[in-house]
């Protein structure tokens, strides 16, 4: 008794879910439907080219955020005081 199955119809069976047009289309469904499902969408742009002004600018931001984090803090810092 061979309960071994016939390797020509391993290779047919693999290589025609491989290569059909509809299952790569529902796979690519899929995929998109998991991304916006998890808000995990794919953001494209480019992480190469982060030029010196680009880096200038994120600098200036994050310092901007801190600076205004910390003046908020002080002023409720400050309103605690009088409380």
């Amino acid at each position: 008794m061979n309960r071994q199955e016939d390797l020509m119809k391993v290779f047919d069976r693999t290589w025609s879910a491989n290569h059909d047009n509809g299952v790569k289309k529902a796979r690519e469904r899929e995929k998109k439907f998991i991304a916006k499902m998890f808000n995990a969408e794919e953001k494209k742009h480019d992480r190469n080219k982060m030029t010196p002004e680009k880096q200038a600018n994120k600098l200036r931001e994050e310092i901007n955020n801190v600076t205004s984090f910390q003046r908020q803090k002080q002023i409720s810092n400050i309103v605690k005081k009088w409380k």
